[in-house]
């Protein structure tokens, strides 16, 4: 099958920025095979299904960089909280709730709300649960859905503080190399795998990790040429609590940690970077590590706002991500660019302390190589594969005078995305979604199973109403 779209404008997100004003992307199979302004386009080749934009935003597929799919069914009820009580009295204990119907229709919900808003790659975070039952529901619901995904699988074994986990370390990378063995490459490429290795102050004063954990994780990793994702350099300011509290235990930052034992590399992605000191970006942008900012997510809880125009200087590579929902209230990506580009701002005094060019990047191209992908998305090119989205820039609140790009990211919504393809095939079009039939039953399976885990694990006043109702 051979699709144009034509009379579009075209953001290509490549290396040049360029940018078609009046463009086509022809797309044969699952790849792109042409990109252009429409007055090199000679004819309509025979057998191809055109599209007309309409000069719509053509762009590519945007990736979400840093998401917990199981957290769609939580989403507001942790509204308010600081980082450490909310892992401690609310994360932990709502995932003992959880069923495997639950954590499975939260992951097809997640793939609605990420498809619907433009997103056409994740990666997922994956949490530990009993597994590997729900690391196969998680691939599957997202390969079902049609999405693209890196899933991060959790590399947990034995530490001093955790003496019950059932495996040492060389069962822990028996198994879970096991496990990405039988995932890699899945959904005709569509599933891809990472690591995650999780060893910030506070999940190492949790018994979750050690040394020696971080240590074998890594080396997997590299046995397998993966990539490992980890929270990083986040949490409360506070001297009892969080992450000023573990500095001064530990002497050391999450960063400095990684560098002591030998483990820094290229294959690291660093989720939120909040603290990040100047030694800190030093260290990753030589080590080669990539970044990840979840402004809205860091923004709601109070979390701060990191040196993200200090790590570009510094020739880091940064991408974004929205973060779990019981976070965050939103999977939003475009959300997510603007929001980079306006905290940022406020953070340094300058609007365009990252400008347009940068925040798209950082959920496109950015995105990609910290991946390792970018031969693959990222970018409107020939020979890539064919993630893009269609935003509708008719609309009343994008009627702006100013360059297509500056409009798109700082004017467009989630909401304006009218058809979402993905490896060549279409995932989302106005708001239906041709490979989910059953998106009402999957919203209402979601509903219901966000109601028995609210009563299961005793959460029911987080759902209630918080102000006094008017006399």
């Amino acid at each position: 099958m051979r699709t144009l779209f034509a009379n579009a404008c075209v953001i290509t997100g490549n290396e040049a920025g360029d940018i078609h004003p009046q463009g086509f992307v022809l797309v044969e199979g699952g790849r792109i095979v042409a990109v252009g302004p429409m007055a090199a386009l000679p004819g309509v080749p025979d057998g191809v299904r055109t599209v007309d934009a309409g000069g719509r935003f053509l762009t590519p597929g945007l990736v979400n960089m840093h998401q917990h799919l199981h957290m769609n069914l939580l989403k507001g009820l942790a509204d308010g909280m600081l980082l450490e009580p909310w892992a401690r009295d609310f994360s932990a204990h709502s995932r003992r709730a959880m069923r495997r119907p639950a954590v499975r229709n939260s992951a097809r919900l997640a793939a609605l709300e990420m498809l619907r808003t433009g997103t056409t790659c994740v990666l997922n975070h994956q949490s530990p649960f009993s597994w590997p039952e729900l690391t196969h529901d998680a691939a599957e619901a997202m390969a079902q859905a049609g999405l693209r995904q890196v899933l991060a699988i959790p590399f947990q074994c034995r530490t001093p503080k955790l003496p019950e986990h059932p495996w040492d370390e060389a069962e822990a990378t028996r198994q879970i190399g096991a496990l990405v063995q039988a995932l890699e490459g899945g959904a005709n490429g569509m599933t891809r795998t990472a690591l995650t290795v999780e060893c910030n102050a506070h999940h190492t004063e949790m018994g979750r990790s050690s040394d020696s954990l971080v240590r074998a994780g890594h080396a997997l990793a590299q046995a397998l040429d993966l990539r490992v994702a980890v929270h990083m350099s986040g949490g409360t300011l506070s001297m009892r609590m969080g992450f000023t509290k573990y500095r001064r235990q530990t002497g050391r930052s999450d960063v400095e940690y990684l560098e002591q034992l030998g483990v820094l590399d290229h294959r690291w992605i660093l989720k939120h970077g909040i603290h990040f000191s100047d030694e800190d970006l030093q260290k990753v942008a030589r080590r080669g590590a990539s970044v990840v900012y979840t402004p809205t997510s860091e923004s709601i809880r109070g979390g701060g706002l990191g040196p993200w125009r200090a790590m570009h200087e510094a020739g880091i590579r940064c991408a974004l991500g929205t973060d779990g929902p019981a976070v965050d209230y939103s999977v939003d990506m475009v959300e997510q660019i603007k929001a980079c580009c306006f905290l940022q701002a406020v953070r340094y005094g300058d609007r365009d302390a990252i400008t347009p060019r940068q925040a798209l990047a950082m959920a496109t191209l950015g995105a990609a190589r910290a991946l390792g992908l970018e031969r693959e998305i990222g970018s409107l090119e020939p020979g890539k594969r064919a993630d893009l989205v269609l935003f509708d820039r008719r609309r009343a609140h994008l009627q702006m005078i100013e360059d297509p790009l500056t409009a798109f990211v700082r004017g467009c919504r989630g909401a304006d995305a009218t058809l979402v393809m993905v490896d060549g095939r279409i995932a989302m079009q106005d708001g239906h979604f041709p490979q989910v039939p059953d998106a009402d039953a999957v919203m209402a399976a979601a509903r219901a199973d966000a109601a028995q885990l609210l009563a299961e694990a005793g959460f029911e006043r987080l759902a209630q109403p918080r102000w006094p109702a008017r006399a």
